[in-house]
């Protein structure tokens, strides 16, 4: 292999087939999965290996995977008080996933049975009794996210928004409170130079570095640079990220 990168190839009817196309219009459906389960089983041994020149050639510019999930915007909530209800927001995004509420505004009725917006607890106890398994930790990690995500499960995230880090300034509490909420619903780039995190943020374009938010209108899939928000999200050092793990 000259190239060092192995060119696999369906052949069928005595027609070879380039896998890319195929790939390029993957989106996970059963009959696809299965066809991929087939196609691997066909393969030889030695190619699924981890020192495999494909895949060392795949791993270079890292490798993306996200949960597709319903994304809504706090600040038009009902309530009239959005602009503090993002951990609300950002919790009902992952009951929606689940198919539990359809809307913000209906999370956030239930919600409103258990404590304000701001409390783990009210959280807790709202998506618990919707059906779902909800645990709140303070020992969140790349490493966690990441599987949750390769498991097809979207992470609840809290972290310090405030504090401009460009002008020397440490991740901080505002004056509505001490952090905010959004959603980690993948990621990009892993194992590469610079790794990112898809997040939904309810309230808009995050600004890491120097803190806030900006354009209210763009916070579906937004890519964070995860060193930058490892110093927002483990502001205490490794391993101390606060997160709520949802599962059915």
């Amino acid at each position: 292999m000259a190239s060092g990168i192995i060119q696999l190839t369906l052949l069928l009817t005595g027609v070879a087939f380039a896998l890319l196309p195929f790939f390029q219009f993957f989106r996970g459906t059963p009959h696809q999965l299965a066809a991929i389960k087939e196609l691997e089983q066909s393969v030889p041994e030695g190619l699924l290996e981890e020192d495999a020149d494909w895949f060392q050639a795949w791993k270079e510019s890292g490798y993306d995977q996200q949960v597709f999930m319903p994304y809504f915007k706090q600040l038009d909530n009902k309530t009239g008080t959005g602009y503090r209800e993002c951990f609300s927001s950002a919790a009902a995004m992952v009951a929606a996933f689940y198919k539990k509420v359809r809307t913000d505004d209906e999370y956030n009725e239930i919600r409103a049975k258990y404590g304000d917006t701001t409390s783990v607890e009210a959280q807790l106890a709202a998506l618990r009794s919707l059906g779902l398994q909800a645990e709140f930790r303070k020992d969140g990690d790349a490493d966690l996210v990441e599987l949750e995500i390769e498991n097809g499960r979207p992470v609840l995230v809290g972290w310090l928004h405030a504090g401009n880090m460009l002008l020397g300034e440490p991740p901080m509490c505002n004056g509505l409170g001490c952090g905010h909420w959004s959603v980690i619903s993948g990621f990009a780039g892993k194992n590469s130079n610079d790794p990112e995190w898809i997040m939904q943020d309810p309230r808009g374009y995050p600004e890491m570095e120097k803190g806030g938010h900006s354009n209210p209108h763009l916070g579906r899939n937004v890519r964070v640079r995860q060193a930058a928000f490892y110093q927002r999200w483990q502001s205490e050092g490794p391993g101390t990220g606060w997160v709520i793990l949802v599962n059915e």
